[in-house]
């Protein structure tokens, strides 16, 4: 599905547009329409990591989502791949919300003292005990 990015991509504030395409229904891949300079993302849903992922999303953000109530923002997370798996990390401290009714999408960085848990690069391996299989 293809969203506008009605709050930036942080470093990539260029990109208008992106694509957001299910692998499994629990990882997704983000493309960023663009050339080159487009990002490029493998997403995570992260509930399937951790059941304490809970945040106050910014009514500014809710607006320029253009939603209706927090309810409909899919919340998303950006994950670094690594070799071995359990390697990868998870940006939990910068979620990427998406409103697919609307098609549009942006970042929010979260207040790491409001919210101490939540990393910019979590270990997937702290995580991976949780469930049986990540795939």
């Amino acid at each position: 599905m293809d969203f506008k990015a009605a709050l930036p991509i942080l470093g990539f504030e260029s990109c208008k547009e992106v694509t957001l395409e299910s692998i499994d229904g629990n990882f997704f891949r983000l493309f960023g329409k663009g050339g080159k300079s487009a990002p490029s993302f493998i997403l995570i849903r992260p509930s399937l990591l951790r059941n304490d992922y809970i945040f106050d999303l910014p009514e500014s953000a809710v607006k320029s989502l253009e939603a209706q109530a927090p309810e409909q923002i899919e919340v998303l997370n950006i994950m670094i791949l690594d070799t071995p798996l359990e390697n990868s990390h998870v940006n939990f401290l910068a979620p990427l919300l998406f409103n697919r009714e609307r098609g549009l999408m942006g970042q929010i960085v979260l207040d790491n003292h409001k919210y101490p848990g939540f990393e910019i690069a979590a270990p997937l391996k702290r995580y991976m005990g949780k469930e049986e299989s990540l795939s």
